[in-house]
């Protein structure tokens, strides 16, 4: 498309196409000094904010996009955001504007941008925005699964003969890869889902789960149970209330009792609360020598009578 040179007659159409044609770059650049590749969780990285037009950066800044609010949000502010979720650090040393990060986490990836802000027109110039990707691989997890409490103890007992299955699960920025190994055993099951099938005595032993990053092989996290097998014997059964944990009494022995307590509370309570009602009503008390008339149509109680009934009740 033709862009002719603009005249005040000619239509604003044709103003808008010549400034829809206009390439001239932003003048902030961001640029990130150190590697350009994903960095590490916990390493220090530093941002710099270049302007081609620029020599002074008073009037520039560093914005990230925020996921959960949705928009950008300024980072040399002293705001409630700034402070608590960002955690930066913003200063302007001879004529450059930098930005450190120390110790970076994982919530601090994502999109950076460079903005200068006009004070005369009050528009915003913004330079491409330049992403950072956090390596990190934290909190690994072990589960029972198809059990109604999945958490996995120190020491898990298990009754002999049945099947024992634990899935291991870590936070990573990335899906890890999973391997499960046997203390003093020279065993690997490369799978996160441990199943252990009819298991007895030779089956004991320490298990350890291991995550570890797929492109980061450094990052390495594990997690280990003590599996004991028990019988259905005076021993066992000692043994194994010595090895539960607190959360594990608590769980067994003290929820239950509370529900029970309740439960009884309530039903004591409803007997004596049916109890107490039916003392509320009036006790009718009928004397020998004393006969009740028969009750008439209309008659709202019977009436005391001496005589005897010679009319018929009428319904």
């Amino acid at each position: 498309m033709s862009v002719y040179k603009k005249d005040p007659t000619e239509s604003r159409w044709e103003g808008k196409s010549e400034r829809a044609l206009d390439t001239t770059p932003a003048y902030a650049r961001l640029t990130i000094s150190g590697p350009q590749t994903p960095v590490l969780e916990g390493e220090d990285v530093t941002l710099e904010c270049l302007s081609d037009g620029d020599s002074d950066m008073a009037n520039y800044t560093f914005e990230k996009y925020s996921t959960w609010m949705r928009t950008w949000v300024r980072l040399d502010s002293s705001r409630y955001v700034r402070c608590w979720y960002f955690s930066v650090n913003i200063s302007r040393n001879d004529e450059r504007l930098l930005m450190h990060i120390s110790d970076i986490s994982e919530w601090q990836n994502g999109p950076y941008r460079c903005v200068k802000t006009d004070n005369q027109t009050g528009q915003d110039e913004a330079s491409d925005a330049l992403r950072i990707d956090v390596i990190y691989l934290q909190n690994i997890y072990l589960q029972k699964l198809h059990s109604w409490y999945p958490s996995v103890s120190d020491i898990l007992w298990v009754e002999e003969g049945s099947t024992v299955e634990v899935k291991c699960a870590a936070s990573s920025s990335q899906e890890p890869y999973y391997s499960w190994s046997q203390e003093f055993s020279d065993w690997i099951l490369p799978s996160d889902t441990l199943v252990l099938k009819n298991v007895n005595e030779g089956s004991e032993g320490k298990y350890i789960c291991q995550a570890r990053h797929p492109n980061m092989y450094s990052l390495v996290k594990t997690s280990y149970f003590q599996l004991r097998v028990m019988k259905k014997s005076p021993e066992q059964v000692r043994a194994f209330a010595s090895g539960l944990s607190f959360g594990d009494i608590l769980l067994y022995i003290g929820i239950p009792g509370v529900m029970l307590t309740v439960l009884v509370f309530t039903l004591f309570s409803i007997l004596i609360r049916y109890r107490k009602q039916q003392m509320r009503k009036p006790q009718i008390s009928l004397v020998d020598d004393e006969k009740r008339a028969p009750i008439y149509k209309g008659s709202l109680q019977s009436v005391c009578s001496t005589a005897s009934d010679t009319q018929p009740l009428v319904m």
